[in-house]
């Protein structure tokens, strides 16, 4: 025989109705009680029907998670802290790639609406504020994570992309470097805009100009990174630094590096945005702009659900970023 409520409610010695509401609404019950109510689920093996819920409130109990690039380790720990959240108050989570392209996205967006997600987290990847408004319109909750869409209602847990690259702009003028350059990140994302602004405004206050031969553009992808790297290697006079706009890319400028015979710190200063977990076991160990992102996963599930239960309307919160000073910087070498 299956196990029901009425089995739960016995091993807790509460009524139905207050099971049913620490289940399904885990915010009208104090947190002591919904603890002994999962556990008591736990130890029976109930399983609620989430069917049949889904069609009586028209809604179903999980929540939608896009990112822009499902092989990024970054986004790998975001989703571990999302589905974290999202479980302990019994909802699933749907996955989509994006696969950094709007299209992409957009279908993403159609499928989760057509399964009646409670709500969707994403990581915009262009412009698709039309289908995010139809969306909202219809009572699903959006919640930007790490870049901006655009919609103006939506939510966003984001962090001081400016602040962590004057960071690394900073710690490379202060060891000495004047031919300081940059692989940026795509400029239609406010990721890639900001980062490169914050590296160059750090570096004009500094007195030194940015100049256009020292910054190459990426797609925030590990061939880019690698194909900017190259470039800048093979200037007359290249860099003695370089700041990689994120981990993906700084795979590839590493590729690049040792390709090029190049030694780390001494012919070239390294400094990445996100530490990614390889960093620190790299030869030598990699100097990083340092993002907390189980805070920024965590931030954007408890707003989502936030939503999702009516509480507070959506608000912008802005994190920031921690420089980690590693081995892989140096004053310039004599070459």
């Amino acid at each position: 025989m299956s196990v029901t409520i009425h089995d739960v409610a016995r091993q807790v010695n509460l009524s139905i109705a207050t099971v049913s509401r620490a289940l399904n609404r885990p915010e009208s019950v104090p947190e002591p009680t919904r603890q002994r109510v999962l556990e008591a689920v736990r130890l029976t093996g109930y399983r609620p029907d989430a069917i049949g819920r889904s069609l009586r409130e028209g809604r179903s109990r999980s929540v939608g998670l896009i990112v822009s690039d499902i092989r990024n380790p970054f986004y790998a720990s975001i989703t571990k802290a999302v589905e974290d959240i999202a479980q302990a108050r019994g909802y699933g989570v749907l996955i989509c790639n994006a696969d950094e392209k709007p299209e992409r996205a957009q279908e993403a967006l159609h499928f989760l609406a057509s399964h009646q997600v409670s709500g969707i987290i994403h990581v915009p990847t262009g412009e698709n504020v039309a289908v995010l408004g139809e969306l909202e319109a219809r009572g699903v909750p959006i919640v930007d994570l790490d870049r901006v869409s655009g919609l103006q209602n939506a939510g966003a847990v984001l962090v001081n992309n400016r602040q962590g690259a004057r960071q690394a702009a900073e710690h490379l003028i202060g060891l000495g470097h004047q031919r300081i350059a940059t692989i940026a990140g795509p400029q239609h994302l406010t990721t890639g805009r900001e980062r490169l602004e914050g590296f160059r405004q750090a570096l004009e206050e500094a007195g030194i100009r940015l100049l256009k031969r020292h910054v190459e553009f990426g797609d925030f992808r590990e061939a880019s990174g690698m194909r900017a790297a190259q470039r800048l290697f093979a200037l007359p006079k290249p860099p003695t630094a370089l700041f990689v706009a994120n981990n993906e890319m700084m795979a590839g400028a590493l590729g690049a590096v040792l390709e090029s015979g190049r030694r780390i710190p001494h012919d070239i200063s390294l400094v990445g945005f996100d530490d990614a977990r390889w960093a620190q076991y790299m030869h030598p160990p990699l100097t990083v702009v340092a993002q907390p992102i189980d805070a920024i996963g965590t931030l954007a599930a408890e707003q989502l659900f936030e939503r999702i239960e009516g509480k507070p309307a959506a608000r912008i919160q802005v994190l920031d970023t921690q420089l980690i000073v590693r081995a892989s910087t140096g004053p310039p070498g004599a070459s």
